[in-house]
Parts: structure tokens; sequence; C-alpha cells
């Protein structure tokens, strides 16, 4: 090896190691440029518009990782809605992955109605609520209709 020109090794900045941080972290790979431009977009929200398939969520979770990556915000501040607790639990599990590790303390990642429900609780009183309020899905409101029927003997063959 040449003494007169110093040996840097990709570990300690070599060509290879430039490379990679000029590429930018591990999490970017394999976005489009269109998709890379929004996960980057820090500044202000960012409209993705496009059909089934083409990479929504991969960039919405990439997004959410590189914010936390970079420190722009902390978990909690972070608020990601989605239609399914499936599609929820799938999200964190991607953004974990994403940047290497468990993602805690994401309150605000959920559904709709989950979000929808640990806001009422918080400001209950606003709404004229107790914060133990019961919600109650199709079948309790049925169950409950009859009680209520049969309890104030309505003719359920009348008002069925």
């Amino acid at each position: 090896m040449n003494q007169s020109a110093p040996y840097n090794s990709p570990a300690e900045g070599g060509i290879a190691a430039r490379a990679r941080a000029a590429a930018g972290p591990r999490y970017l790979e394999g976005l489009n440029p269109e998709q890379r431009e929004a996960v980057e977009t820090t500044d202000g929200p960012v409209l993705v518009l496009a059909g089934a398939g083409t990479g929504k969520t991969r960039v919405l979770t990439t997004r959410i990782a590189h914010i936390l990556a970079t420190g722009r915000a902390r978990p909690g501040q972070i608020l990601a809605v989605t239609f399914t607790n499936k599609a929820a639990r799938e999200m964190k599990h991607r953004i974990g992955s994403l940047i290497g590790q468990s993602v805690e303390g994401m309150a605000w990642l959920g559904t709709f109605h989950a979000i929808g429900v640990k806001i009422l609780r918080t400001h209950a009183e606003l709404a004229g609520l107790k914060r133990d309020f019961t919600i109650l899905d199709t079948d309790d409101q049925i169950r409950l209709l009859k009680q209520i029927i049969q309890a104030e003997n309505i003719d359920d063959k009348r008002w069925p």
C-alpha cells in the first residue's frame, strides 16, 4: 500500500461510506422520486393522491419513520389515522421495521373510531358526557331497543 496516500476504509469514510451517506437512510431505498419527495418534505402537510396498490401506505409510514428518525417529532406528536385496527397495527409494525426499533408511544396512530373515542374521553365534559361513557355497536343498539319495546309493552308486530 502507498504510505503517502491515506487509506480510508469504508467504515472510516471511504468512497463506499460516502456513497451510502449520499444515498440517505436505508428506509428511503426503493422509493421512486415522487415518493421520496413526499417523504422528505417535512415542512407542512403533503397530499398523496394515487390509485390502489401504488404505495400510499408505504409513503405514509416512511414519512413518519423519517420524521421520527430526524428528530422532527416524538411519537406522541404524530397523528396517523386509518380505517381498520389491522391497518393501524401494520403501520406501527412497518414504522418500527423502517427505523429499526419498536415504536412505542404513538398514542395518535389508530382508527378514526379509536382516536375519536380518545378525544371524547379526554374532553367528555365539553360534550356533556361522562368519561366512562359506553359506545353501543349495532347489535347492542338492537338489543337495547328490544328491551325498551318489551319494558314499555309496545306491540312489536305493529312496530317491528
